[in-house]
């Protein structure tokens, strides 16, 4: 069986499948091949193809029904977004003819796609867009791979006697972020500032200086030496800094991550990383609890991150779920 991979070039189409292409050799196994021309059986497109966030919703969901009249295999679609939103690909795929809509995290409870949030970001609040019904969701499977899927991790050596109590090492953004015409800046910065003006002023941070990025290397190394990592969302709640935390040996405490589904998922409350709330208001109570037992605490968040890590992001895994996939498709034949 070969599966075309569309315009892969394309820097979101890239991040949203390379977790598939690093596992190319496992899909061939089971007879399933990537290809990026020719002849296919089916054809996988990312929603860098299909949504264009710099203009108005409408425009983005005719731009993208015009680019699948290109696709002449059936097709399957990645909403590849960092969030939990549909926006933009629900447009295209209730206008044209996926077999299924493929995405890394979706809200468990479905209900929260009909309440008008901040383009579809519940988190951010009472906003501009919701679903109008829930029946794509007959169509609508998880990718079985997420933002930590497309990093290949080095477990470092660590200890606890770091000089920082908690990373703030948090940009904001300084410039209007557009999307579907809506500026997301403010609502993006409105989330960090909550965590940056709530955090005590007693604990040793370390953070960026006037907000300016540090060089990559010396951005790591201060991230190495806090004790916690604080990780608040961004423009979607997976962010590889959860992962960093493990590979350096600190706490991580964002929000609580219970409310999404995904696959592989890492995110135990209070076994892999301590939860708190949304709004930040019980932040200090938990780097407190944190820091009681910080050598202990720190063992115990850190191995089991790790551990979960590889149980979860196990190769053999995710190929088997595509292969049962399409296994399930009617007229596909996986002998």
């Amino acid at each position: 069986m070969k599966i075309k991979i569309y315009e892969l070039d394309k820097h979101r189409n890239e991040t949203t499948f390379r977790p598939l292409l690093l596992q190319h050799k496992l899909f061939n196994d089971v007879g399933i091949e990537f290809v990026n021309s020719g002849q296919a059986d089916f054809a996988f497109v990312g929603h860098a193809s299909i949504v264009d966030k710099k203009v108005s919703l409408s425009e983005s969901t005719n731009k993208g029904l015009e680019f699948l009249k290109s696709v002449k295999e059936p097709y399957f679609l990645f909403d590849g977004q960092d969030a939990a939103t549909l926006m933009g690909v629900y447009e295209v795929a209730t206008r044209s003819n996926p077999i299924y809509v493929l995405k890394p995290t979706l809200y468990k409870d479905r209900s929260n796609y009909l309440k008008k949030s901040v383009n579809g970001r519940i988190y951010w609040g009472e906003g501009n867009y919701s679903l109008p019904n829930l029946n794509i969701f007959e169509k609508v499977k998880l990718a079985h791979f997420n933002w930590l899927s497309t990093m290949m991790p080095e477990w470092y050596d660590y200890y606890p006697n770091k000089p920082y109590d908690v990373s703030l090492l948090l940009g904001r953004r300084d410039s209007d972020s557009l999307e579907h015409n809506l500026n997301q800046t403010p609502h993006y910065n409105s989330h960090r500032d909550n965590l940056f003006n709530t955090v005590d002023k007693k604990y040793k941070t370390a953070s960026l200086e006037k907000g300016q990025r540090l060089a990559l290397g010396e951005y790591l190394n201060k991230m190495y030496n806090c004790k916690i990592i604080l990780s608040p969302y961004g423009f979607g709640e997976v962010t590889p800094r959860d992962l960093e935390a493990a590979m350096f040996g600190c706490v991580l405490i964002k929000p609580d991550m219970s409310y999404l589904e995904m696959i592989p998922n890492v995110y135990v409350p209070n076994e892999t990383y301590v939860a708190c709330k949304h709004d930040f208001s019980d932040i200090n109570e938990k780097i407190d609890y944190v820091l009681s037992d910080y050598e202990n605490l720190q063992k115990f968040y850190t191995e089991n991150l790790r551990k979960k890590f590889i149980e979860e992001n196990n190769p053999e895994k995710m190929v088997t779920y595509y292969y049962n996939l399409f296994k399930n498709i009617k007229g596909v034949t996986t002998e």
